[in-house]
């Protein structure tokens, strides 16, 4: 099913085709194969294959067979893909750049980005995000939260607001007001 134009770049055909240019651009910018695609950009693999060839059509994407897969790599010879890919890295590939930021650190069993970035994410209309607002669920300290987040800052040229919440108290039946608040709005996994 066909998803409007993405809230946090309208500019964009579609939401799936926002996602799946994320994941091609904003990521390594390495091959990967349509189901590979489909998966990192949460895409069904029928979807990101018709997308795939609307964007090889128009020379934004360039494929290859290998055997029975079809493999898809970004067009890097656009003479735009460097700003594509800065649009990109600052709209939807923020949560991918927190979550490579975040991993791997002691203490970090879950992170989420929530407030605007995440409800623009998930389509709800509304003025771009003026900074990205992060809950990590562990023990992780924050200092060492903030210090992960400051070169994604840097990078993105995006104020990035971590908060660490312990597990019991995200796990909790009954929690406490601002962890409720952050659960029933949309999040993003990094």
């Amino acid at each position: 099913m066909s998803e409007s134009a993405p809230a946090l770049a309208p500019l964009f055909r579609s939401d799936q085709q926002f996602r799946l240019l994320g994941v091609l651009f904003a990521g390594t910018g390495a091959e990967v194969s349509i189901g590979e695609l489909a998966e990192r950009a949460s895409v069904a693999q029928a979807t990101a294959s018709r997308e795939v060839a609307r964007l090889e059509q128009h020379g934004l994407v360039v494929t290859r067979l290998l055997g029975r897969n079809r493999l898809v790599s970004p067009n890097w010879s656009l003479p735009w893909a460097p700003e594509l890919r800065s649009i990109l890295m600052q709209t939807v590939g923020v949560v991918g750049r927190l979550g490579d930021a975040l991993r791997g650190i002691d203490g970090v069993h879950e992170a989420f980005v929530f407030g605007s970035w995440a409800a623009r994410l998930e389509g709800e209309p509304g003025p771009f995000p003026n900074d990205v607002d992060v809950a990590v669920i562990g023990t992780a300290s924050l200092r060492t939260i903030r210090q992960a987040c400051r070169k994604v800052e840097q990078d993105l040229r995006v104020d990035i607001n971590p908060v660490v919440i312990d597990q019991t108290s995200w796990d909790s039946d009954a929690p406490e007001p601002f962890v409720a608040h952050i659960k029933e709005h949309p999040l993003a996994g990094c």
